[in-house]
């Protein structure tokens, strides 16, 4: 196995455990509150247990389109599993610039693997936007910044 894709599979990887992670934590915190609900007895309290309940809802909800949102994010891990390489940015793509590497997957941010530092990013992000359909010794201009590409693997 080449050195670049030992590297694309520990990014993947990396990836598919973030989102496996976050899943499972948003699931839990779910049915924390779940179970809180089902175990909490209407009070004396009235106006304030209403309250306390209206809180419980609003969090649920949130919590309910955070693993929508997440879960909408497997198919896309599935993407970079399958990549073929190209000499084009697009999903999948591992981009070497004079500000650092980045890796066009799921937005993460910086992650540092076995020394070597990566901004995993969206292609829907604004960089990842600039990047995509690029090619070596293409620049891009972000937040003022000329960011130069050195390689696209």
């Amino acid at each position: 196995m080449s050195e670049f894709s030992k590297e694309r599979e520990q990014l993947v990887k990396y990836c598919t455990t973030f989102i496996e992670n976050q899943i499972n934590h948003v699931q839990a915190v779910i049915n924390s509150a779940k179970e809180s609900a089902q175990n909490e007895s209407k009070s004396s309290a009235g106006d304030k247990h209403e309250t306390g309940k209206s809180l419980l809802q609003l969090e649920q909800e949130n919590n309910a389109v955070l693993l929508n949102n997440m879960m909408k994010q497997k198919p896309a891990i599935k993407l970079l599993e399958s990549f073929m390489g190209s000499d084009t940015v697009k999903m999948g793509s591992i981009i070497e610039t004079n500000n650092g590497i980045y890796f066009i997957g799921i937005g993460i941010g910086l992650v540092n693997l076995e020394g070597h530092n990566f901004f995993i990013i969206s292609p829907s992000a604004p960089v990842g936007k600039l990047f995509t359909g690029k090619k070596k010794g293409d620049e891009v201009a972000f937040n003022g910044k000329k960011i130069q590409i050195l390689d696209v693997r």
